[in-house]
């Protein structure tokens, strides 16, 4: 008899135990998941973007440098690049109520997301971020805008195993670094020049033109364009290092490691 009971009270258990993980689990889960969310940012896509544009009356804001802006952006896009959205966002857009999309130029750029946390903290209450930006759009069958192209020029590209003894061997070289003033100070080559991509076509006179001048970027997608904007300004020996200041650092660490 205490066998059986025993077995049955096993059974029970057994049960019980099933209960929590089919209902109570999921419910628990899904508590999790919705918290998370509350926290995560909210992304969207080109068709949803088209729609809340069209409908809800969605201002669209290109975090890249105003060149870019300029030389291709979503039709009607506001032109506020991420290093200015602290001064700019609010007297653009002084309803916190105003619907926001923040895009960048590529699925792998950060900006968008960054600008998405300052608005947030800024007191904006409808924030999104156009999932892949401008490369979604396109692909998306979506056109693009140009309200003051660049012209393209042939660049000559030069990679980091060369660039020290580039400089060694041409001592007038100019180096401009077009990143951000946080990650140039976080790392930079000796005697750099930091003129943030956002500022370039304002600070041009500093860049001197009849020196070899080059060009350095985060991962050398952004360095191209900004070269076309020297050459077509006058600067006339301009080179870009290939793949940005991510090759210089690997370069580094492949050296420390052997």
């Amino acid at each position: 008899m205490d066998l059986m009971v025993s077995i049955f009270h096993r059974k029970s258990l057994r049960k019980a135990a099933v209960f929590i993980m089919l209902f109570i689990l999921p419910f628990l889960s899904s508590c999790k998941a919705t918290h998370t969310q509350d926290k995560s940012q909210k992304n969207i896509d080109s068709p949803t973007a088209v729609y809340l544009i069209k409908e809800k009356k969605a201002a669209v804001i290109d975090t890249m440098s105003y060149l870019e802006c300029m030389d291709h952006r979503i039709p009607g896009s506001h032109c506020i690049a991420l290093e200015e959205i602290d001064k700019k966002l609010l007297p653009a857009f002084p309803n916190k109520s105003q619907l926001l999309i923040f895009y960048c130029e590529s699925d792998k750029c950060s900006r968008a997301g960054q600008a998405y946390e300052k608005a947030k903290l800024l007191g904006y209450e409808s924030v999104y971020i156009l999932e892949d930006g401008l490369v979604a759009w396109k692909r998306a069958g979506y056109e693009v805008e140009t309200i003051q192209r660049v012209k393209r020029a042939p660049v000559i590209s030069i990679k980091s195993v060369r660039l020290k003894e580039f400089i060694k061997e041409r001592k007038d070289t100019f180096v401009l670094d077009i990143r951000s003033e946080d990650a140039f100070k976080a790392n930079h080559l000796d005697g750099a020049k930091n003129i943030p991509f956002f500022m370039l076509h304002k600070r041009l006179d500093e860049i001197p033109k009849n020196v070899p001048v080059i060009v350095i970027d985060e991962n050398g997608k952004r360095s191209f364009l900004a070269c076309c904007y020297l050459i077509n300004n006058g600067v006339k020996d301009v080179i870009r290092l290939f793949g940005g200041m991510e090759t210089m650092v690997r370069q580094t660490r492949n050296k420390d490691n052997t």
